[in-house]
C-alpha cells in the first residue's frame, strides 16, 4: 500500500481560510500593519442613525450614542436607515507632533469627513451616479499641532443592492493616518504586496492543476491526478477572486465573489480529501462522509443563513485534518517496506503541530503589538511566510508522493531492463545455435518441399487431364443423348421416303405395263393419273429427304466445338426445337416412356442475341434432367401418375426474357438443392452422371451471357428451374 508524503502539514491548511480573512479584516477594522502608522481603532467609533448638521459639531454630546462596529451587516442600524454618523474621540502624543501625516479614507459608499466641526472633505465614488461603483479611495493632509482632544465625526450614506451570500461583510469605511513622505510609498507596497502574494499562490496552483490534468492525460488511470488537478484549481479560483476582493463596486458583485471563495475552499479541502484516499487507495468510511456532509452543512449555513461562529467554523477543517494524519498512519503502517522516505508521515505530523503552535503564538504577539500601537510588520511578514509553507506543503506533498511511485516505477523498470538485456545476451547466444541448426534443418525442408511439390504437381496435372476427360464425357453424353434424339427424329421422314419409293416403283411398273399394251388398247386417263401420282409421291419424297436433312445439319451444328459467338435468335424457337430432340431422345432411349408436354411461349418476346448453341446444351441438359426425374417418378408410382413437363417463355418488366422449366417428378431434397450448381455434384446413382451438366450450364448462363439460373424444388412435387437472360446483352 502507498504511504502518503507531507501529509501532516494539512493541519495548517485551514489557517489558508481563517488567517488570510483576519488580516485583510484587521486592515479594513483601521489597524495598521505599515510602519508609522496612527491608529483610529473601529472599537471607538460611536454611531447613530440620520442626519444632522450638530452632530459635527466637537462640543456636541454624544454620550448617548453606541459605540458600534463600522459593518454594513452587523450594524442593523446603519443597513435600516441607509445613513447616520460616525464619531471618534482621539488625541496625538506629543512624539507624534513633529511629523506631517496625511490621512487614508478607503470607504464603501459616500461620505462627508469633519474634524472638530471643519469640513474636511466630501468623498464620492468616480462617478456618483453610477450605482454599480460605490468604492472610493482619498488621501488628506492631516495636521495636528497640540495633545488636545480632538473629534473627528463622518457623515455617511451608502445605496444597498440584492445579495446573494448571506455571510457577505463589508466594511463601511476605514480611516488611519500615515506619514506625509511615506503614505504613497506604502499604499504601493501594500498593493503590490497583496498582489504579488495573491498571484504567485494563484500561479503555483494553476500550475499544479495543469500539471496533474497532463498526467492524467498521459496515464488516464492515474485518476488522483484528474481529483488533484480539481482540488488545485479551485485552489488558484480562490486565490484569484481574493485579489479581485477589494475592488467590488457593489455588494451584490461582494456578495458574488464571497461566494465563489467559500465555495471554491470548500471544493477544494474535499478534493484534496478524496486525492488522499484515492492515492491510497482506501474506501470512504463514515468519518469521510461526515467530514463532507460537515463541509457541505457549513456551506449551507453561510450561503443561506449567515456567519458560522467562530468555535464551530474550525470543526469540519479540525475534523479533515485529522483524517488526513489517520489515513497517512494506515499508509505508513500498511506500506511496503521499501516505501521509505528522509521525512516520514509521523515526523511530519509532529512538525506540523509545532508549526501550527508557533503560527497562533505568533498571531498573539501581533495582536498584542497592534494594541500597544507597536510595528508588527515584521511579525506579519513570518505570519506570511508560514502561510506560504503551510499551503504549498499540502498539494506539493501529494506531488512528491506520487512522482515518488513514478521513481519507484522507473527503478523497476530500470532494473527489469537489466534483466532483459542480459536474458537477450543469453537467449542471443542461444539462438545463434538455433540458426545453425535451423540453417541444416531448412535444407532439409526446402529439399522435401522441392519433391513435394513436384508431386504436387504432378497430382495437379492428373487432376486436370481427369477434370477434362470428365467434362469431355458430360459433352459426350449430352451428345449421345441429342443422337439418340436426332435419329428417332429422323426416323420418321425416312419412312415416308421408303414407303413413297416403294409406292413410286409400282406405279411406274404400272405404267410401263400401261405403255407396252398396243395404242387402242392403252388407257390415256390411266397413264395420266398414274403420272399425276408418281408427281406427288416424289413431292413428298423431296420434303421429307429435305426434314432429314435439316436434322442431320442440326446434328451437324449440335457436334462442332462452340465458338460462342452471339447471333440474333428466336428463343421461343430454339426452346421448342431442343424441347422435341430432347423428348424424342428419351422415347428412343426408353421406349415406354411417355410424357405430357404443356408449352407456353410469349409471343412479346424480340429476338434475341445469344450464343444459340450453348443455349441449346442448356436447355438440353435441363430437359434430359427432367425427363429423367418423370421416368424414375414414372416407375415408382404406377400407372396412376401421369408424368408432366411445363415449359414456358415470359417477357419481364426489367428488359428480361424467362424461360421456365417445371416438371412434376421426385423433387430435390431442400438439404441439397443449393449444391446442385457445384462441379461433380450429382443426384444419379453412380455410373449414371458425371456431375457437370448443372455446372457447366450455371456457368454459360451467369457468365458467358449475363443472366440468371435458378432452382426451386419440393420434394415429391417436382422441380422448377428458371432461367433469366437478358435483352441488351
Amino acid at each position: 500500500m502507498k504511504r502518503l508524503s507531507f501529509p501532516a502539514f494539512t493541519l495548517l491548511a485551514y489557517f489558508l481560510f481563517f488567517l488570510l480573512p483576519y488580516l485583510s479584516q484587521s486592515q479594513q477594522a483601521g489597524i495598521s500593519i505599515q510602519t508609522g502608522q496612527v491608529l483610529f481603532k473601529n472599537e471607538q467609533w460611536k454611531f447613530k442613525a440620520g442626519d444632522s448638521a450638530e452632530w459635527a459639531k466637537p462640543n456636541y454630546d454624544d454620550r448617548h450614542w453606541q459605540i458600534s462596529t463600522n459593518s454594513l451587516l452587523k450594524n442593523k442600524a446603519l443597513w435600516k436607515a441607509k445613513r447616520g454618523w460616525f464619531r471618534l474621540e482621539f488625541k496625538l502624543s506629543k512624539s507624534k507632533l513633529w511629523t506631517d501625516y496625511n490621512l487614508i479614507i478607503r470607504q464603501f459608499g459616500r461620505s462627508e469627513l469633519y474634524l472638530d466641526g471643519r469640513r474636511l472633505a466630501h468623498i464620492t465614488a468616480t462617478d456618483p451616479d453610477d450605482s454599480t461603483s460605490q468604492l472610493a479611495i482619498m488621501q488628506l493632509p492631516f495636521a495636528i499641532t497640540d495633545t488636545n482632544t480632538h473629534v473627528l465625526a463622518l457623515r455617511y450614506s451608502f445605496r444597498s443592492s440584492p445579495l446573494y451570500y448571506a455571510s457577505t461583510n463589508q466594511e463601511a469605511f476605514n480611516i488611519w493616518l500615515e506619514p506625509s513622505n511615506q503614505s504613497i510609498f506604502n499604499q504601493l507596497l501594500s498593493t503590490a504586496w497583496n498582489a504579488g502574494i495573491g498571484g504567485i499562490l494563484a500561479g503555483l496552483f494553476g500550475i499544479l492543476s495543469l500539471l496533474h490534468f497532463l498526467f492524467f492525460r498521459a496515464n488516464p488511470n492515474q485518476r488522483v491526478h484528474l481529483v488533484l488537478a480539481f482540488s488545485t484549481f479551485f485552489f488558484t479560483l480562490f486565490f484569484v477572486l481574493s485579489m479581485m476582493d477589494g475592488f467590488t463596486g457593489t455588494l451584490t458583485q461582494k456578495s458574488l465573489l464571497d461566494l465563489g471563495q467559500i465555495l471554491s475552499i470548500h471544493l477544494a479541502f474535499g478534493l484534496l480529501l478524496t486525492a488522499v484516499y484515492t492515492y491510497l487507495k482506501r474506501r470512504h468510511g463514515w468519518f469521510f462522509y461526515l467530514i463532507i456532509a460537515l463541509l457541505l452543512t457549513g456551506f449551507t449555513h453561510q450561503c443561506f443563513i449567515g456567519p458560522v461562529p467562530d468555535n464551530l467554523a474550525f470543526v469540519p477543517f479540525i475534523l479533515l485534518t485529522l483524517d488526513y494524519i489517520r489515513v497517512s498512519w494506515l499508509g505508513k503502517r500498511y506500506g511496503s517496506p521499501d516505501d521509505k522516505l528522509p521525512w516520514n508521515s509521523l515526523r511530519f505530523s509532529f512538525f506540523a503541530f509545532v508549526l501550527m503552535i508557533c503560527l497562533v503564538i505568533a498571531t498573539a504577539i501581533t495582536d498584542i503589538i497592534i494594541d500597544l500601537d507597536g510595528n508588527a510588520f515584521i511579525f506579519v511578514f513570518f505570519l506570511v511566510i508560514f502561510v506560504f509553507a503551510v499551503i504549498l506543503s499540502i498539494p506539493i506533498g501529494l506531488s512528491l508522493s506520487l512522482v515518488q511511485d513514478y521513481t519507484h516505477a522507473y527503478r523497476s523498470m530500470r532494473l527489469n531492463l537489466e534483466e532483459v538485456q542480459k536474458l537477450s545476451a543469453k537467449t542471443l547466444a542461444q539462438e545463434q545455435e538455433k540458426q545453425q541448426i535451423l540453417a541444416t534443418q531448412n535444407e532439409t525442408l526446402e529439399r522435401q518441399v522441392k519433391e513435394r511439390t513436384a508431386e504436387l504437381n504432378q497430382s495437379l496435372e492428373t487432376l486436370k487431364t481427369t477434370q477434362t476427360q470428365l467434362i469431355q464425357k458430360e459433352k459426350m453424353a449430352s451428345l449421345g443423348e441429342l443422337t439418340a434424339g436426332i435419329a428417332h427424329e429422323i426416323q420418321n421422314p425416312l419412312n415416308f421416303v421408303n414407303n413413297f419409293s416403294e409406292v413410286s416403283g409400282e406405279l411406274l411398273n404400272e405404267l410401263q405395263e400401261e405403255r407396252a399394251k398396243s395404242l387402242k388398247e392403252q388407257n390415256k386417263e390411266l397413264e395420266n393419273e398414274l403420272l399425276a401420282d408418281l408427281q406427288q409421291n416424289m413431292q413428298k419424297i423431296t420434303h421429307h429427304g429435305q426434314r432429314a436433312s435439316s436434322i442431320v445439319r442440326s446434328m451437324l451444328a449440335h457436334s462442332r466445338t462452340s465458338s460462342g459467338q452471339k447471333e440474333p435468335t428466336n428463343l421461343n424457337a430454339l426452346v421448342d426445337e431442343y424441347l422435341r430432340l430432347a423428348y424424342h431422345g428419351q422415347r428412343a432411349a426408353q421406349a415406354t416412356f411417355n410424357c405430357q408436354l404443356i408449352t407456353d411461349f410469349s409471343t412479346d418476346i424480340p429476338t434475341i442475341t445469344l450464343a444459340a448453341q450453348d443455349i441449346g446444351r442448356v436447355l438440353l441438359n435441363l430437359f434430359n434432367n427432367a425427363f429423367y426425374a418423370l421416368q424414375q417418378k414414372q416407375q415408382l408410382a404406377g400407372t396412376s401418375y401421369e408424368p408432366t413437363l411445363w415449359v414456358s417463355t415470359f417477357l419481364r418488366d426489367n428488359n428480361t426474357a424467362e424461360i421456365r422449366i417445371r416438371d412434376n417428378g421426385m423433387g430435390i431434397p431442400k438439404a441439397i438443392i443449393q449444391k446442385v450448381f457445384q462441379p461433380f455434384f450429382t443426384t444419379k446413382p453412380t455410373g449414371e452422371g458425371t456431375g457437370l451438366g448443372l455446372s457447366l450450364s450455371y456457368d454459360i448462363i451467369t457468365k458467358a451471357h449475363q443472366g440468371m439460373l435458378d432452382a426451386v424444388s419440393t420434394e415429391g412435387e417436382g422441380t422448377e428451374f428458371i432461367i433469366t437472360l437478358p435483352l441488351d446483352k
